[in-house]
Order: structure tokens, then sequence, then C-alpha cells
């Protein structure tokens, strides 16, 4: 399947990556992010927009925008997202508040803006970008993890609402994967690359285009059926309980 495509937080990481694939499977990718990042310059093949997933008005409008120029909206990936380290009793409500704001006040602007558009016509798919830490407690990330968790609820409560109307929503749930937002938790001392390899399976972290492999998939014929559900692409690291046994 192809058609046109609206990635947030597609400049760059996990989005970035996301759009090349979508791209070179012969979608039409708007990027709509708050910088042009890797866009900017063209000759990516991808298009770029601003937008603030937290503003309401623009988020709409920018939709629309995509809509007329385009010639309609088929595929909807809810990726935008920031997080904040710190502890829960030293976590401050800006901190608190500039996480939830984005990652779950921003996926539900984008959410029902695209779903509107997708009930009228009677179709399209939307892809939330959930996460490991929807499953799991994260210590100094608290804000993340929750967000991440309510995505899920969003992502089930959508899908079973829009399933009538021909609209389907899941959600991706990448684990640890190779990006700058990774190498610069490494570098500020966040996260420790040898436990991260020691927690999964897989030995080894997610590459970016597998994450945009999934999304592929979510949004093509061979998966008319899924909906409501949470892939996660993880190495095998929800499925260890993390006790090993000696022998």
């Amino acid at each position: 399947m192809s058609g046109v495509a609206i990635v947030t937080g597609g400049t760059r990481g996990i989005g970035w990556a996301v759009g090349k694939h979508l791209r070179d499977e012969g979608w039409q990718v708007v990027a709509a992010d708050l910088a042009p990042g890797e866009t900017e310059g063209g000759g990516s093949g991808i298009a770029y927009r601003e937008m603030d997933v937290c503003d309401r008005e623009q988020v709409s409008s920018t939709l629309a925008a995509v809509v007329e120029q385009h010639g309609g909206l088929d595929l909807l990936v809810n990726n935008a997202g920031i997080t904040r380290h710190r502890p829960l009793v030293d976590l401050t409500w800006e901190d608190w508040s500039a996480v939830v704001d984005v990652n779950l006040n921003g996926v539900f602007n984008c959410l029902q803006a695209a779903g509107r558009i997708m009930i009228e016509r009677g179709s399209g798919v939307i892809v939330n970008m959930a996460s490991v830490a929807a499953e799991r407690g994260a210590a100094g990330r608290a804000p993340y993890a929750t967000t991440k968790a309510a995505i899920v609820g969003l992502t089930r409560s959508a899908a079973v609402e829009w399933a009538p109307h021909g609209v389907r929503v899941n959600a991706v749930g990448p684990g640890y994967v190779a990006t700058g937002v990774l190498t610069a938790a490494i570098a500020a001392g966040t996260l420790d690359p040898a436990e991260v390899l020691q927690r999964i399976p897989a030995g080894r972290l997610a590459d970016p285009d597998e994450i945009g492999a999934m999304v592929s998939f979510l949004a093509s014929p061979g998966a008319a059926y899924v909906n409501g559900q949470v892939l996660y692409v993880d190495g095998g690291f929800l499925a260890d309980y993390g006790v090993n046994v000696k022998r």
C-alpha cells in the first residue's frame, strides 16, 4: 500500500527513519516537526511542514493543508515525543507537564484531527509510537513511562471506536534503538550501554529502519485485520523477566 503519510517528529531519529522507509515504499511522506532537521535543503523526497503537536489549531490546519496539497491522508505516524530524566521526588511540575503535553496531549491532538479526516473518507491507518517503557517501570523516567502507557490505552480505545468506519489504530513499541537520543543519554551518563545490551536477548540495539519496517507493515494490506494492537520491536527485552538461573 502507498498513499499520503504524515510522520510527527519526522525530521530526526526514529521519525526520520520511519519516513525514509515509507518513502522508499512509494508513500508521499510529510515530516511534521518543530524544526526542519534532516529534511532541510530538500532532496530527501520527504516534504516538511512546521507543526507543534501541542497546538491544536496548528495541528488541524496542518493536516487540512496536507490533504489539500496531496489529495488525502492515508497514514498518520504519531511519533513526536520528549523525555525528562529526574527522580520522582525531584521532578518539577514544568518537566512533568512538558512530557505529558507532547507525549500524550500531542498524540491525542494529532490522533483526533487525523481520525476526523479518515472517518469522513471511510479509511485510514494510524500508528502511535509507544515504548517498552509502557510495560516496565523506569527509574528516573516516570513521565515518559506514564505517557507511553497511556498511549496504549488511547490506541485501543480509538481502534474500537473507529474500526466500523474503516480506520485502524495500532501502536509500535520500540525497545532500545540506535539513535541520537540514546547516544546523548550514554554521553550524559544516564544510561550504561553495557547494562542495556545485557538486558536484550538479541544482544544488540534496534536499527531505526526496523521500526520503520514495522510501521510499514501495519500500514499495509497484510495488516488489514490487525487493529488495537501494540507490536513491540525490542529484541526480546520484554519477554525476558531478567533473572538468570544458574545451572
